[in-house]
């Protein structure tokens, strides 16, 4: 066990946001296995502003109170400080259905990731959806998962059990 590699992994920025805002929630449960070092993180530059946009929304600073900004800033600090950081991503893959998307799909593929965590139907779709563009994605892009932050914490334990 101890010689096999850590699982690559992307999280969207949903899966993000829900892991500072709720720490007991199974998003932060799958942030904590990055700080733990069991999978690798990887993100993008883009991604980071992306990040840093969406937690510092009006909208979001109502709904989550708790989100200073000294919080955000240290959020932010320790992805940069356990993440691989990449910042030129290539498009590799177009997903006209949610090219918001793109970015994290992009992403994954680049880095070789083994899991993109979200919980976006958009991109949940992918592994099983009937259109052209997601069976072209599985077909392309095998090693690549898109899961639930539950089911991407039971594939890591079996994982690390193996």
């Amino acid at each position: 066990m101890k010689n096999r590699p850590r699982l690559g992994v992307v999280f969207d920025c949903n899966i993000l946001l829900q892991a500072v805002a709720r720490k007991t929630g199974p998003a932060a449960a799958c942030l904590r296995l990055v700080e733990e070092g069991f999978v690798q993180l990887q993100l993008s530059e883009g991604i980071l502003t992306e990040l840093s946009e969406v937690l510092k929304r009006p909208t979001i600073r109502a709904r989550y109170p708790e989100l200073t900004d000294e919080i955000v800033e240290d959020f932010t600090n320790a992805l940069r400080s356990t993440a691989e950081i990449t910042s030129d991503v290539p498009k590799r893959f177009s997903y006209p259905r949610d090219i918001d998307d793109e970015p994290y799909l992009n992403l994954a593929i680049e880095t070789e990731a083994d899991y993109l965590v979200s919980r976006d139907r958009d991109l949940l779709d992918l592994m099983t959806g009937y259109s052209d563009e997601c069976k072209e994605f599985r077909q392309r892009f095998r090693s690549l998962t898109v899961i639930e932050p539950i089911q991407f914490l039971t594939a890591v334990r079996r994982h690390r059990t193996e």
